[in-house]
């Protein structure tokens, strides 16, 4: 193989695996220091296994002895250490592409647990679900023509091969492509409505934005890997933007679990407050509650509403959060102190950023509690 490939190749693949770590690195830290460790992370760490075992693999086969990809005639020119040294290097190519498959399907995985969280209470959940289905589907539909497209399956290493199958990977590079691209087109419009209804910033947006290009980029990626490897089954430079594929993928599902850290480190990221409700006032007054909503609509006190709103908020699992500020006025003299600091004990202190859930109501003529 060419040596200037050789020492790019290099270069390349073991570059974006560094920045791999460093993401998944991020992410670890901040779900055992913020959030707590959840299900899409042993997820995760299965997809980091695999791309690993990928970006070691392919960089064991540049530098191998080939594999049983070659031109009919050049097989009668092989010595029998050789057609060993090929035997391995086909084992190898085995095992990178279910590396490449593991990779990709548990990155979607991951997205689509993400994506679950995101839409809770919302009617996107079914299209999330429904989704989940296709990718599900479609990792099926892979390893069913992976095992099935070359018989023997010991043909997937044999010298000379058996069937043309066993060595070029077409069909299972056609099902591979159909599902692969289909499911990621079908992933990114799940959050596409979320963020256009939202009245983000135009700083959050723009990072929204920059996530999603990665997005894009894992798709023109997965069609170009897809165009080299058929268009001509002896090239290898369809293995560069394998390992951009995954790579790419990989940033893509690592990054938005690490907003909440991200918020902590840059300035001007910590809060969003895509709308405040400074008008809404709460009157506590002898034996009753009134609330009075001059800036709130009404649509806002029934329950299908709560869930469009909900679109709007940011929590720290990367998704939306709706910030209410709600003023608290007695109408007695002098009690005011004390509202303000039983309101300081129930929510923190001024600024900070927990939210809660404020229930009021009336206990007796003389008592109120919060």
């Amino acid at each position: 193989m060419d040596s200037g490939f050789v020492r790019s190749f290099q270069a390349e693949s073991w570059t974006l695996y560094g920045v791999a770590v460093v993401f998944f690195g991020l992410r670890l830290f901040t779900r055992i220091h913020f959030l707590g460790v959840k299900k899409d992370d042993f997820v995760m760490c299965l997809c980091f296994t695999a791309y690993t075992t990928l970006i070691i693999c392919l960089n064991l086969i540049i530098i191998g002895g080939g594999s049983n990809l070659f031109l009919p005639e050049q097989f009668a020119t092989f010595t029998s250490a050789e057609i060993k040294e090929r035997i391995k290097g086909s084992k190898i190519v085995l095992v990178s592409e279910q590396a490449m498959l593991i990779t990709i399907w548990s990155a979607k995985a991951c997205m689509l647990l993400f994506y679950s969280v995101l839409t809770t209470g919302l009617h996107a959940k079914r299209v999330v679900k429904g989704v989940a289905i296709y990718v599900g589907c479609g990792f099926i539909a892979c390893e069913l023509t992976f095992f099935f497209a070359c018989r023997p399956f010991s043909g997937y290493w044999a010298v000379p091969p058996p069937d043309s199958q066993c060595t070029t990977f077409v069909h299972y590079a056609i099902v591979n492509a159909v599902f692969n691209i289909s499911s990621d087109i079908m992933m990114m419009g799940i959050p596409l409505p979320l963020l256009v209804a939202s009245r983000l910033p135009t700083k959050h947006k723009i990072a929204v934005c920059g996530v999603f290009l990665m997005g894009v980029f894992v798709i023109v990626a997965a069609i170009l890997t897809k165009v080299f490897n058929l268009s001509n089954v002896y090239s290898t430079e369809y293995m560069k933007w394998y390992t951009r594929e995954a790579s790419v993928a990989v940033f893509v599902s690592n990054i938005p679990l690490i907003w909440p850290l991200i918020r902590r480190v840059i300035p001007g990221m910590g809060s969003v407050n895509s709308k405040s409700y400074s008008g809404a006032r709460t009157r506590i007054a002898m034996g009753d509650v009134e609330m009075s909503t001059s800036k709130m609509s009404s649509r806002m006190k029934k329950e299908k509403d709560w869930e469009s709103e909900s679109r709007e908020r940011i929590v720290d699992e990367g998704g939306i959060r709706q910030e209410i500020t709600v003023s608290v006025e007695s109408e007695k003299a002098g009690a005011g102190a004390a509202w303000e600091e039983a309101i300081n004990q129930k929510f923190g202190a001024e600024g900070s950023q927990v939210e809660y859930s404020i229930k009021i109501e009336s206990q007796n003529k003389n008592n109120v509690s919060i």
